[in-house]
């Protein structure tokens, strides 16, 4: 019976889209933490069509608007503006040709993008071409749009990246609550604070604002299943204007892990020498003419500081209830934290430096 209702409400969101699109079938994508994701299916015009169909969680992102906003923004600027931009673009599917790309359904939010055929992505690198492959994607993607101006972006989720302020809401929200924790809590609690200061001395300084993407994961590089070569850009969700860390430190947190994001081990190693040094290269090449020498002299230490955040995030979402992330399990979000703090500890003790 779900399904059955779960179809109609597509079919009701899709025609508003597309009214000449009939939907024949649908798939759930279940990656990612934060939005629920179609893959439809269907006639329209007597031609088969694939489109990936997005009900964004307005918990998260209370302004989808601006979303919509910044995406459509880059869309734009990269097909008219970077004629050698060498991807995909991933552009909105207006609401029946308006110049409208978002449906508001009382909390829902909806939008659509056309689906990128014969795509693939990888989940973990395991090759220094691979890490090569995806940290150069980023970098050209990273490169062409800050070829426009950051204040043409809006800020999506506010102080998104921001540790000193996240951090300073953590300690207020731990001091608000007066309870006793386990030792799993504790321990990262306590780990957090003691490596915190760093980080607090680097946000006094100041450094260049660049458009970000804000999620580089290496499965938000869609690659072509033939070829291999990337193909796409996708999530731009909390593309706005941050700082060059948020882009790095995100690629540092998910290829540095040879493992699941919640399965790094006390005792892990990070992935092998020669992959981390191919992914920082193929990151930094197409941005040398880009960054100043103080955002690559501090690249590795601002990189690290989005992992310690991202233990923060998933403790803090623990502590509430797993508000924020979706979680298969009770107790997922303690593991996320426990895993990427001993991911983040193990950056500390390997003396990451950028290569020559």
């Amino acid at each position: 019976m779900a399904q059955l209702d779960r179809e109609q409400d597509l079919k009701l969101i899709l025609s508003q889209f597309l009214p000449s699109f009939q939907l024949q079938s649908f798939q759930t994508i279940e990656t990612g933490h934060i939005n629920r994701t179609y893959h439809v299916m269907g006639d329209e015009s007597g031609v088969d069509k694939h489109y990936l169909l997005q009900n964004l969680n307005t918990n998260v992102f209370t302004r989808p608007e601006v979303v919509t906003h910044n995406i459509v923004q880059c869309s734009a600027f990269l097909q008219n503006r970077c004629p050698d931009y060498p991807y995909e673009i991933l552009m909105p599917v207006a609401i029946n040709e308006s110049d409208q790309y978002l449906i508001r359904d009382g909390k829902n939010a909806w939008r659509m993008f056309d689906f990128i055929e014969n795509s693939k992505s990888l989940d973990q690198i395991t090759t220094s071409h691979e890490a090569a492959m995806i940290g150069e994607a980023f970098g050209v993607f990273l490169a062409h749009i800050n070829r426009d101006d950051p204040k043409n972006y809006q800020i999506t989720i506010p102080d998104f990246h921001n540790f000193t302020k996240r951090y300073k809401g953590f300690k207020d929200f731990l001091a608000n609550r007066q309870e006793k924790y386990d030792d799993k809590v504790n321990y990262l609690i306590s780990a957090i604070h003691q490596y915190a200061v760093q980080y607090l001395q680097l946000e006094q300084m100041t450094f260049p604002s660049r458009i970000i993407h804000h999620d580089t994961k290496a499965n938000n590089v869609l690659l072509d299943k033939e070829s291999g070569n990337p193909k796409c850009i996708i999530d731009l969700d909390t593309l706005m204007p941050g700082d060059i860390f948020s882009d790095f430190g995100d690629l540092m947190r998910t290829v540095f892990n040879p493992y699941e994001e919640d399965k790094f081990p006390e005792d892990g190693k990070l992935i092998d020498d020669d992959v981390i040094t191919s992914l920082i290269r193929g990151f930094l090449n197409p941005l040398k003419q880009l960054l100043t020498n103080n955002e690559k002299t501090y690249l590795i230490g601002g990189g690290k500081k989005i992992t310690l955040l991202q233990v923060l995030r998933f403790l803090e979402d623990h502590l509430k209830g797993d508000i924020y992330y979706q979680t298969e399990y009770a107790g997922q979000n303690l593991d996320r934290a426990l895993s990427q703090m001993f991911l983040y500890e193990e950056m500390e003790r390997k003396k990451i430096i950028l290569p020559e």
